[in-house]
């Protein structure tokens, strides 16, 4: 072995003995908590010299509060909140992309509805009036079709667990549930997609892989142990695209329920279709462009902020994951 291959060897062994720790919040039912189990389950942290120490709180609201205090450094939250908490004056970025937009429109599967055009005056369900997915549908359809679904059809806020049960009723035409309801209601074969997230940011110009969710942390935390967290994500991620007994240890441990295992399959590719593959300046502008879009719609009202701040996001992070 050459002098050089030894040094860098000696070198990188002595970077991860020099162990790191991170604290993190997790949000009750966020699947973050899925990705920290992957770590433990595959020994990830102790492979990068990283030590993760999670909490569990019962509401987005309270892990919010803990990113705030300092009690923990790490959370998973959109791209709407990093900004509001460094408006407020909380040290915060958000440092890496931790999920894509991959919701969609939902009707039953013998529904006459067909296109955008076809929800012109139809009964709507969304989880609320600020969801992202409902706000790129009314830009869409005023942009393509010259009508606002919020003024010219019957949206309702729904429960997103409740959207399939209407719909069965026939108290809802359409809906735009959260993602994982939505693979498991096609997986049950009487729900079809009508359009997805992806497929509305493409008719609306933009790239399909505009991140929703981010990895926000505090400023103040140890640089290399974000480096390290980072990559923990990125490696438990690729390898629970390919075991499925992690999928099974993430029900056993009651982290996520399924009232029907056969789902199974249809909720991890949907989950696999959510991962971030780039984050660099492109990123940025095209979420500059989404933020813009949305806020021609709906207004700093409904979209919860004025403009679209890069200085809330870093890719200083993303060379080193390369």
């Amino acid at each position: 072995m050459r002098w050089w291959m030894v040094g860098l060897l000696v070198a990188g062994s002595l970077v991860w003995a020099q162990e790191k720790s991170v604290r993190v919040g997790l949000q009750a039912g966020g699947t973050l908590s899925w990705v920290i189990l992957a770590m433990e389950r595959f020994g990830v942290g102790k492979e990068l010299g990283l030590e993760v120490k999670a909490t569990t709180y019962a509401s987005k609201d309270a892990n919010r509060l803990a990113l705030r205090s300092g009690e923990v450094q790490i959370v998973v939250d959109d791209f709407v909140e990093v900004q509001l908490l460094r408006d407020r004056g909380f040290p915060v970025q958000a440092i890496y992309p931790y999920s894509l937009l991959t919701g969609g429109v939902a009707v039953p599967a013998k529904s006459p509805i067909q296109s955008l055009a076809d929800l012109k005056g139809r009964s709507i369900g969304t989880t609320s009036l600020t969801d992202k997915t409902f706000l790129m549908l009314r830009a869409l359809c005023i942009r393509k079709h010259g009508f606002d679904p919020l003024q010219q059809s019957k949206v309702s806020a729904v429960g997103s667990p409740l959207m399939a049960e209407l719909m069965e009723r026939g108290q809802l035409e359409a809906a735009l549930p959260l993602w994982h309801h939505l693979a498991r209601m096609q997986a049950t074969g009487q729900y079809r997609e009508l359009l997805s997230s992806a497929t509305i940011l493409r008719e609306l110009g933009l790239p399909t892989d505009v991140p929703l969710l981010f990895i926000i942390a505090r400023e103040d935390a140890d640089p290399e142990a974000l480096r390290r967290f980072l990559r923990a994500v990125q490696l438990a991620s690729e390898r629970m695209k390919q075991d499925s007994a992690i999928w099974e240890a993430i029900l056993e441990a009651r982290l996520y329920a399924l009232p029907d295992k056969s789902q199974l399959p249809a909720l991890r590719k949907r989950w696999e279709s959510g991962l971030p593959q780039r984050w660099d300046a492109s990123s940025l502008i095209s979420l500059r462009l989404l933020v813009e879009r949305l806020l021609a719609v709906a207004g700093p009202e409904i979209v919860g902020i004025e403009r679209f701040d890069p200085r809330a996001f870093s890719t200083q992070f993303a060379v080193a994951l390369r």
